[in-house]
Order: structure tokens, then sequence, then C-alpha cells
């Protein structure tokens, strides 16, 4: 499933890509019309409520990040896959690809490099990522979110 942020869901497509979705978001000057279009397979999320409301269009209500991922939560939770957490570049949204350790050694601090043994970096935007400390929280409000039972 892909989630089509518009220009004021910024944070939301961020904490989707984390859940592994392909969430592109729409920024400022950008042509809406140059991404994926409104389908069964892809749902435009906006927080515009300015006008009528397409097909595979959801509006968005709250301002907190969080909150608007609770919104859309029925939805999400069909098509959230664990082995994807986490396989996104949270800024630009490609997919990561893992690194072999010692080629990451000259580009992250050496504390960074003795403590972990996996890489991962964005083959766009040259981001790198390994599982530091936040990855126990993040764990945590995934499985908060995506609890079947409650």
């Amino acid at each position: 499933m892909i989630f089509v942020c518009d220009v004021m869901l910024g944070k939301l497509a961020r904490y989707l890509r984390t859940l592994g979705f392909d969430a592109p978001y729409v920024r400022q000057g950008e042509d809406p019309a140059s991404f994926p279009a409104p389908s069964a397979g892809c749902l435009f999320l906006t927080k515009r409520q300015d006008r009528a409301v397409p097909p595979h269009t959801v509006v968005i209500h709250a301002n907190d990040p969080g909150e608007q991922l609770l919104e859309i939560k029925e939805i999400v939770e069909k098509y959230v896959d664990p082995a994807a957490f986490m396989t996104r570049c949270i800024e630009c949204n490609t997919p990561l690809a893992d690194v072999p350790r010692e080629e990451i050694e000259p580009l992250v601090p050496e504390y960074i490099y003795h403590h972990h043994d996996r890489f991962k970096t964005c083959p766009s935007c040259r981001k790198i990522y390994w599982e530091g400390s936040h990855a126990g929280e993040m764990r945590g409000w995934i499985e908060k979110l995506i609890d079947r039972d409650g």
C-alpha cells in the first residue's frame, strides 16, 4: 500500500516510512500529479477540508503525528509487515540497503562503529542508519499501534 501525504503531513509520512510503507510526501511547490494517483493500492492523505473528498482520499483532522497515525490505524494495520519496519529512509522514502561494516567506518563516529554490527544506507540521499537506543522506543510504539487486541 502507498500512502501519499500532502504538504501538511510531513511528519506522518516519516512515521509511515518507519513502519515500512512507501509514503511519498508532496512538498510545497511540487506537482501532486507527479505522484501516484489515488487508487485501491494508493491512498492520498490530506488535511485539506475545504472541498469534496475524492475517492481513495482520507482527511486527517489531528495535528499531532502520533494522533494522525491513530486516525488511520484501521487502514494501516491491515498492511503492516513487521519485516518491513525501519527499511525505508525516513527522509526521502527510498528503500535502505545493507552496507558492509568496513565501508561505514570512516562515515560514522568511532563509538557507533565499535558498538554496532549492522548498518544500512540510503542509496539516494546517503543517510546512514543503525539500530541505536531509539530503536527500542520505536518498536514499542509500533507494537502498541498494531496491537490487535486493543
